[in-house]
C-alpha cells in the first residue's frame, strides 16, 4: 500500500517520548509515509530532550517516506490543516506520547489546539486513531529525565481511567508503550 498515509501527533509529555521517535524512525526507515505534527508543548519536550534533530535528521534522508514536520506555531490560528482529517488525507492517525492533558481535553470535546483539532476531524472522520497515553497504567512507573537519569513517578487512577475513556471514541484503540504500535501499524498497512 504505497500511498497509506500515517498522521503521528506529539505532545508535551516526556514519558514514552524517546520510545516514540525510535517507532518513528523505525517506521520510516521501513518506508512508511508519515507526516509528523508537533504541538508547541511537544516541540518543547522534544527539544529538552534532544529529540528534535533526530526528527530532522531522519527527514533529510527519507523524504519521500517522512514529508512534513507540522509545527502547532505554524498553524494558527484555526488549525487549517486540521481539515485534512475529515477529508481522509490519512488513513491512520498516531498520538503518541499522549499527555494527560491532552487526553483530558479529548475526553470532554475540547479542541482548542492541534493535537485536539486534529483527533476530533480524525473522529469526525472515522478514521483509525492509535493512542498511546502516558497514564494509562496506574502505579509506579519508570520514566526518564531530559537529561537521561531514570526516576519513579506514580500515575494515578483517576488519570489513568480518563486515559481508559478515550475508548468511548469510535475507532479509538489504545496501547502501553510505542513499541507496541509496530505490529498493529503494519497489520493496518497490509489491509
Amino acid at each position: 500500500m504505497s500511498q497509506f498515509k500515517i498522521a503521528w501527533g506529539i505532545t508535551g509529555a516526556g514519558h514514552l517520548l524517546r520510545e516514540s521517535v525510535e517507532q518513528i524512525v523505525k517506521l520510516v526507515e521501513e518506508g512508511k509515509r508519515i507526516d509528523i505534527f508537533i504541538s508547541n508543548a511537544g516541540e518543547t519536550v522534544l527539544t529538552m530532550y534532544k529529540l528534535i534533530d533526530s526528527l530532522s535528521n531522519i527527514q533529510k534522508t527519507h523524504p519521500e517516506s517522512l514529508k512534513r514536520l507540522i509545527f502547532e506555531k505554524d498553524q494558527i490560528p484555526g488549525y487549517p490543516i486540521s481539515a485534512k482529517f475529515n477529508l481522509h488525507t490519512y488513513d491512520l492517525l498516531v498520538l503518541s506520547p499522549l499527555s494527560a492533558n491532552s487526553v483530558a481535553k479529548m475526553n470532554v470535546g475540547i479542541a482548542d489546539n492541534l493535537m485536539t483539532n486534529i483527533f476530533s476531524q480524525m473522529v469526525k472522520g472515522s478514521g483509525p486513531i492509535y493512542v498511546v497515553p502516558c497514564d494509562l497504567i496506574p502505579g509506579l512507573i519508570q520514566t526518564e529525565t531530559p537529561g537521561g537519569k531514570s526516576v519513579e513517578i506514580t500515575i494515578d487512577n483517576f488519570n489513568s481511567q480518563n486515559a481508559r475513556n478515550l475508548r468511548k471514541f469510535p475507532k479509538v484503540s489504545l496501547y502501553e508503550n510505542p513499541s507496541d504500535l509496530s505490529k498493529a501499524i503494519n497489520e493496518i498497512w497490509q489491509k
